[in-house]
């Protein structure tokens, strides 16, 4: 799938830009889609991502007019259709999307991940689902742009640290995050950089707060496990998104589910535990559990002085 975003100016002509994996909407000029003509527009407004290979999402940064597909505003991650209308402060764009054979190396890359074509590629990584609490409480509380500003705000630091610390992110998934980190030979350990980036999100998370009265702090959930998967399309086109699947991601899921009634903000698996390099003194065995699914029984590790107030 071939992808890219018409601009409509006001007072010039219509131009457009081809999109990759990722392309960035704002009004400064390092922008993938600079809107540097309108001064209500957000230095960073919004982001498009590309997953599946074929799939784009829009998500606002937290910017403070918004952003509307079709006359809905994004509040959490929302897909993109060929023929989306696209609204940033007065300025209109247009999203298209077309079937191509192949793209500018004349490979095909109409095939979705995961396919049979010889492309796929297994890889060893970190895997992380960080879940957002009480979103849907907030959500009822908070009028709609304040909901989206405060998720935008989140996604924007979580995304920048992620990708910081040599993670990669896969999706978002309403107010969730799948991120992983691959096994690098002679590089970092990617459990420990996994483990790293979890800590500081659930520090940024407390720093920043909803805006109702009494201030509530974001709160995250972070589950970690270290596995297998298969990555669909790796070295394809560079600018295309490897979607990973497999066991591992359905056990990390599954041990994000359980994590309310363990009373844990902060949980990883045997798997990822004997990937550590260093000793977590403040880690806990949180026993062995039985997740929806699974056969075999999954061992799971805690923080102890973690804050676990609801």
């Amino acid at each position: 799938m071939q992808a890219k975003i018409k601009v409509f100016p006001p007072d010039a002509e219509p131009f457009e830009i081809e999109i990759g994996n990722t392309a960035t909407i704002g009004r400064s000029r390092d922008n993938t889609v600079s809107l540097s003509f309108n001064p209500h527009v957000s230095r960073q407004h919004a982001i498009v991502r590309c997953h599946n290979a074929y799939e784009y999402q829009i998500m606002d940064l937290g910017s403070r007019n918004g952003t509307f597909v079709d006359g809905r505003r994004v509040i959490t991650p929302l897909t993109l259709r060929h023929g989306s209308n696209i609204k940033i402060c007065g300025c209109e764009l247009r999203f298209e999307q077309t079937e191509s054979s192949s793209d500018s190396t004349g490979i095909d890359v109409t095939l979705a991940a995961g396919t049979d074509t010889g492309l796929d590629q297994t890889l060893e990584v970190a895997i992380m689902v960080c879940d957002l609490r009480g979103f849907s409480t907030m959500s009822e509380r908070l009028a709609e742009e304040q909901v989206a500003r405060t998720l935008g705000e989140w996604f924007r630091h979580a995304g920048n640290q992620i990708q910081q610390s040599g993670g990669t992110i896969d999706k978002f998934i309403g107010d969730a995050i799948l991120a992983y980190w691959p096994r690098i030979p002679s590089g970092p350990n990617e459990s420990e950089s996994a483990l790293t980036t979890a800590r500081t999100l659930i520090t940024q998370a407390a720093a920043m707060a909803w805006p109702v009265a009494e201030k509530t702090p974001l709160r995250v959930a972070i589950a970690m496990h270290h596995g297998s998967v298969t990555a669909g399309n790796i070295g394809l086109v560079a600018q295309r998104d490897a979607t990973i699947i497999g066991d591992a991601v359905n056990t990390v899921f599954r041990m994000e589910s359980i994590m309310k009634p363990l009373g844990q903000r902060l949980v990883w698996s045997h798997d990822f535990q004997q990937k550590l390099a260093v000793a977590q003194g403040d880690a806990i065995d949180l026993g062995e559990h039985q997740l929806k699914g699974k056969n075999q029984l999954v061992r799971m590790f805690g923080i102890d002085a973690l804050d676990v107030r609801a």
